[in-house]
């Protein structure tokens, strides 16, 4: 796409306007300043700040995108997108798909994030198990500082699973 051409409904959001010509990387600046701070906080969670603005860029689109257009309007190495799309995948915040008759790859946000929240609760259980079996081996006060921290992330993953059900029923009881 050419900075000439509008960007249709169904590209990013919320900017109607015409899309920066092909590598450019430059957006409207609601959109950069999105984009960048995706990226800075997934860097806070141990993942490249190139995951997290890929994971921001999907975001604001409205359907899916192939690597070749990710590199054109983002500006970035084909290479590094394909790892940070993986990675985005892994964490199940992207879904992966192809067009019939393409081999290419296609990539969009996941629309169900209390999926990823649920996902995590399991990793969170496990957690708090572990840390549940330490306490009987623990003595004094490293004791009770497994057995505080087993009781918060229980806690943590029985607010986090009803938070998500009050979600989907409000959700629900909205459509």
């Amino acid at each position: 796409m050419t900075a000439d051409e509008t960007m249709h409904e169904d590209d990013l959001t919320p900017d109607p306007g015409p899309l920066p010509s092909p590598g450019s990387g430059e957006f409207s600046a609601a959109e950069a300043s999105f984009i960048s701070e995706m990226g800075s906080l997934m860097e806070r969670w141990g993942l490249p700040q190139a995951t997290g603005r890929l994971f921001g860029y999907l975001l604001l689109r409205n359907k899916p995108v192939d690597l070749d257009t990710m590199t054109r309007e983002l500006g970035q190495a084909k290479s590094g997108l394909s790892v940070a799309a993986r990675q985005l995948e892994a964490w199940t915040l992207v879904r992966r798909s192809t067009r019939p008759g393409s081999r290419r790859i296609d990539y969009e946000a996941v629309g169900d994030l209390q999926h990823l929240l649920l996902v995590n609760n399991a990793h969170m259980r496990k957690f708090t198990e572990t840390l549940t079996s330490g306490v009987p081996v623990a003595r004094g006060e490293a004791r009770e500082r497994l057995a505080s921290l087993a009781e918060l992330f229980h806690g943590y993953v029985e607010q986090t699973e009803a938070l998500v059900a009050d979600w989907e029923a409000r959700r629900t009881a909205a459509s």
